[in-house]
Order: C-alpha cells, then structure tokens, then sequence
C-alpha cells in the first residue's frame, strides 16, 4: 500500500485531568517520559513506522510546550513537501467553537481530512504508552473488509485503572466486536481499546458530520458504540506491553516498568524505533563516590552521589552524598547535597536543597512542581 493511503490524528489533550500535577502547564501529549521522550513520541513513531507521511495533531489548550517539542516534525521525517506534520488548534468562527469532546475536535480538522486525501485514516490517542505495530493493523482492516477497527490488548481492567472512555469489546471468535460497554464497576480480565482506531476517510467524514448536527460528544461513546448493528466492527489485537495513562500512579508506575529489560524491548522495538526531538549534550559524568544501580539515565547529567532504582532526565545533578531512590526526576532538577529522596517525582528545573528529606511512597508519591525550589 502506498505511504499516501493512510493519515494520521493523533488527540493531544486526551484526558489530561487523569495527570493534573503533569499536565498543569503542558498538554497530556507532550508529558516528559522516559529521561528523554514526550508521550506523544509513541504515537508519531507509531505512524511513521507504518509509512504514514500525513499526520494531524489536534490540541486543545496548553500546547506550547508541545509546538516546541514536535517543530516541524523532522525528527519524524514529516517535514515534507506533500503531506507531512499538521497542528490542529481549536478556532472560533460562527459555527465552529472551542471542542468539548472527540467529535468536536473531529469535525474541526474536516479541512484536513478533505486536503489529506487518504483512503484511511488512524486515529491515536496521546494517552496510551505501546510500540503498535500499525502496518499490521490496517492490513488487517483491508483484509477484513472492517468498516471500523479498534486496536485492542487483553489484561485487567478496573473502574479505578478505567480513562472513561476506554471500550470494552466483546469479541466473537473472528474478531468481530459484537458489544461495546464503559465503566467497569469492579476488575475484570477483559479486551479494552488502546486508543488506536482505523476507518475510510470518507466513513469518518460522514460519521463526524452525522454525530456534529445532532450534538453529539463523544466519538467513542456515542457513535462507535451505537454503530455496531449498521456496520463492520473487528477488532486487531496488540499483545505487547501497554498502558493506560490514567493517573500519576500509572505514570509512575510506566516510568518504573523501563528498568525491566522485558519492557524496554516491547517498547523501544528495534524494528519499529521510537524517534524523538534530540539535544546535543556531553555523556553523563560520574564522580568517583558515585553509586548507581539499576536506572535508566539520560545524557548531560552529573551524579556524585547515591541514584537506585530511578529515572533521570537530562541534565540531573545529584550531588555528593545525595540518595536517590525509586524517583523520576525530570530535566535540570538539581539534588543538593547530603539529601534524601524516595518515591519523588520532580518535574523540569525543580530544585532539592542540600539535606532536605523528601519521602513518598508507592501509591502515594511526593511531588515537586516545575521551577520549584524545595
């Protein structure tokens, strides 16, 4: 299939009040993952490994610090001539206002998806950490003749783990998805969507017009899901590492899941590479007391003291006598000496002053604010 026969929307605000302490001052898509990824790499890297050239972001507010990370998308090879990286930001005119949900958002990028001419388009959440094979998946559609297709993985869900408008399927033995419901009210094993779904471009055009005229919000809840007796739903099944990022606990808990090297090579798939804005900095440098034990650390940083079971950034300093423990610190937070940390996430240019003690735990983290000085 020719590259030019799938685009791509990928939704940059989706459920950012699940991360509010992370996304105060950043969009959902654009949360720092991983000591040197955004959130909204996977998706990108998901498209563009599948030979997808045509990609629109759509954003609600709080999107400057994804403009800057995304640029004109050259780390993604989609600053071409023909197609290429689009920003979607909501616009107001006399029949256009600021979206309120997915179909909103949909029917405000119908310039893109006329200008697009894509036979396809793959629609992708910015809230969803998984290397998805999407080649895969939208051949399935075609050789599935599927009006709609919903990436899916199998594994525990509860109301607590639930971003509201997760679909649970119920699948019949040729993958065809016969119900849809919401809300778990207790944990279940189940197939839940990963936020990754696939339809003709003529298909979503018509569905978002239908679903704008009779103000209609979600295109989950209230156009998928009411869709199945009228049209082809199957499912396509990913079977490697996801994670619904629903709550500083499930970042947390992601962020930590990279020092397992099973992890890490269900996501960083040599095959389908995750690509990233890069920044030129000198190889992290360890002083001669350093003690560093199983971390996952960026380039630019300088550690002199003690650093375990820990995500650094770039740019960390952690200085002699420090103990870093079970943290993610994100870029230029400085550690001053002698102190002590467990179970802290501090975001961008946060500051810990020599001997402070700053203790969370695993379900309950302590939290230091971007520029914060501690």
């Amino acid at each position: 299939m020719r590259a030019s026969a799938v685009a791509g929307i990928v939704f940059a605000n989706t459920n950012d009040n699940f991360l509010k302490k992370l996304t105060a001052h950043r969009s959902m898509a654009s949360v720092p993952f991983g000591a040197r990824y955004r959130l909204i790499d996977f998706p990108l890297s998901n498209l563009v490994n599948a030979g997808v050239t045509t990609v629109g972001i759509i954003p609600k507010e709080k999107y400057r610090s994804l403009m800057d990370h995304v640029g004109s998308g050259i780390p993604w090879e989609l600053d071409r001539k023909n197609g290429g990286l689009y920003l979607l930001p909501p616009y107001q005119t006399s029949g256009m206002k600021r979206y309120n949900g997915t179909v909103d958002a949909l029917y405000g990028a119908k310039d893109y998806l006329i200008r697009c001419n894509s036979e396809y388009v793959v629609l992708c959440d910015a809230d969803v950490l998984a290397n998805v094979d999407i080649s895969a998946a939208v051949e399935n559609h075609i050789n599935n003749e599927a009006d709609i297709s919903i990436v899916y993985h199998s594994g525990v869900l509860s109301s607590a783990d639930d971003p509201k408008e997760t679909m649970l399927l119920n699948l019949n033995s040729e993958n065809k998805v016969t119900a849809i419901s919401f809300d778990p009210k207790t944990e279940i094993n189940t197939a839940y969507s990963i936020g990754i779904t696939i339809l003709s471009r003529k298909l979503l055009t018509k569905l978002v017009a239908d679903a704008y005229d009779n103000d209609l919000v979600s295109f989950n809840r209230d156009v998928i899901a009411k869709k199945l007796k009228s049209l082809k739903v199957v499912g396509f099944e990913h079977k490697e590492y996801v994670t619904l990022m629903n709550s500083t606990h499930s970042y947390y808990k992601a962020s930590m899941d990279l020092l397992n090297n099973d992890v890490r090579r269900q996501l960083f798939n040599k095959n389908r590479p995750v690509f990233t804005k890069t920044r030129d900095d000198m190889p992290t440098r360890y002083g001669t007391k350093a003690n560093v034990k199983n971390c996952f650390i960026a380039d630019g940083c300088v550690i002199n003291g003690t650093v375990k079971n820990s995500i650094l950034f770039r740019g960390v300093h952690v200085e002699k006598g420090a103990v870093v423990e079970n943290c993610i610190l994100m870029q230029e937070t400085s550690v001053g000496n002698y102190a002590a940390l467990s179970n802290v996430i501090a975001d961008k240019n946060a500051v810990i002053g020599d001997g402070m003690i700053l203790k969370g735990t695993e379900k309950k983290h302590f939290f230091v604010k971007k520029n914060q000085i501690v």
